[in-house]
């Protein structure tokens, strides 16, 4: 099974690609999608371009992505929510099994603590995968973080 654990972001959106063989979790990629234009449109067809590469590259069974957190700035949640909607429908046209986790139930999940900080998460994604070190930005972290979060409801069914 391959999990596809996305951190939505405008400006640079996190990605990894994790799979289940055997009860064993492997990374087979992981990075970023940066946006260098701050127009919309132009974000979300980068963004339907790139995940239209990456589904080509993998065969991916389920999709996971961390949900909207509050943000205090109505102009940037809603330029969120309507990228996140391009998001969704370009996974949903890819595939039906979608799911999202807030960030909350990620902490918890990868540290056993929901209030866990950006380096406390990095250290456990490290730690779960398995990998002496793992030298990525924070967006891929939380994309990493967000796919072992699903891979552990995997696990659980």
């Amino acid at each position: 099974m391959r999990i596809l654990g996305i951190d939505p972001g405008t400006r640079k959106m996190g990605y990894a690609v994790l799979e289940l063989a055997k009860q064993k979790v492997s990374l087979q990629e992981a990075g970023f999608i940066e946006f260098e234009s701050s127009v919309l449109s132009e974000q979300m067809i980068k963004l339907d371009s790139e995940l239209e590469k990456m589904f080509e590259i993998y065969t991916i069974d389920e999709v996971a992505i961390e949900s909207l957190f509050y943000a205090y700035n109505p102009k940037t949640i809603i330029k969120l929510a309507q990228f996140r909607g391009a998001l969704c429908l370009k996974v949903l046209q890819k595939t039906q099994n979608m799911y999202e986790y807030t960030p909350l139930q990620v902490k918890q999940s990868v540290t056993g603590n929901g209030k866990s900080k950006k380096d406390q998460v990095a250290f456990m994604v490290v730690r779960l995968l398995g990998l002496k070190e793992l030298n990525v930005t924070e967006d891929v972290t939380d994309a990493i973080a967000v796919g072992l979060t699903h891979l552990q409801r995997v696990k659980m069914r």
